[in-house]
């Protein structure tokens, strides 16, 4: 999983052209520690579906998932196995 968070780290870094290096973006408190309001959630949610190539279901959009890498990687390495195991 700290693989998924580094990816993670850098597309949010890249996704909303933070001046921040990667390594300094926090765990959790994610929407206050850099701002991230509801249309940079959904830009950045965007970019993961395309980094990871999976899909974010509709209704598992929520600010906690925007909100902590833990959350937010937990849930990228169980759809990616997901993704991996229905191509199989």
């Amino acid at each position: 999983m700290n693989d998924t968070k580094d990816r993670l780290r850098r597309v949010l870094v890249e996704s909303l052209r933070l001046d921040l290096a990667p390594e300094a973006v926090p765990d959790t408190g994610l929407r206050e520690a850099v701002g991230i309001d509801s249309v940079m959630g959904l830009e950045f949610l965007i970019w993961v579906e395309n980094e990871f190539g999976i899909q974010i279901q509709d209704e598992d959009l929520s600010v906690e998932l925007v909100d902590s890498l833990d959350t937010l990687a937990a849930y990228v390495d169980e759809r990616a196995a997901r993704t991996a195991a229905a191509r199989d």
